[in-house]
């Protein structure tokens, strides 16, 4: 008679083994590749509150007050919203260039102009390339044509960053 009784061994072999190995760390690359996608996929619907600044310069003085706290500004391309200005401010315009004689670089004021900084608020996108707002990526030292109720112009972004979390904790 048989010894075993009708008791069939289980064996694995070297071959078994890769193959539970291969697939838990597929099932592994999976999951965490999902993870990280939903977080920064467009069009995922999540949006952060960022805030930035754009500088115009060289603006002839003429200019200085056309701009006022609390006005939407709209991109001048595709005419999309950009976002609320929380803060306008104007510093004294400099003009840098080179001296001929010496080959010196100088810098002086430029008479009749100022430079004007808008810091603006708005709700953006998370990309993978950056933030986008309204369909317009904003990417630092980018010029940025824009127009106000009052006043349309050209500026360079100055800076970008996300507003920290203000809800309050459960």
């Amino acid at each position: 008679m048989n010894a075993n009784n009708g008791k069939k061994k289980l064996f694995f072999n070297f071959i078994d083994v890769l193959l539970i190995v291969a697939i838990l760390a597929a099932t592994v690359t999976v999951v965490f590749f999902l993870r990280e996608r939903r977080i920064l996929t467009p069009g995922s619907n999540e949006t952060v509150e960022v805030i930035y600044q754009i500088e115009v310069s060289p603006l002839r003085e003429d200019f200085r007050n056309l701009v006022s706290i609390g006005d939407r500004m709209t991109d001048s391309v595709k005419l999309s919203d950009l976002g609320e200005i929380t803060d306008v401010s104007y510093a004294e315009c400099r003009y840098t260039g080179v001296n001929k004689t010496t080959g010196a670089i100088v810098t002086s004021t430029f008479p009749g102009h100022v430079t004007m900084i808008l810091t603006i608020r708005a709700d953006a996108l998370l990309t993978e390339a950056g933030y986008e707002i309204d369909g317009r990526l904003l990417l630092l030292g980018q010029p940025l044509s824009f127009r106000t109720p009052d006043f349309t112009g050209t500026g360079t972004c100055l800076s970008l960053e996300p507003l920290p979390d203000t809800a309050a904790p459960d």
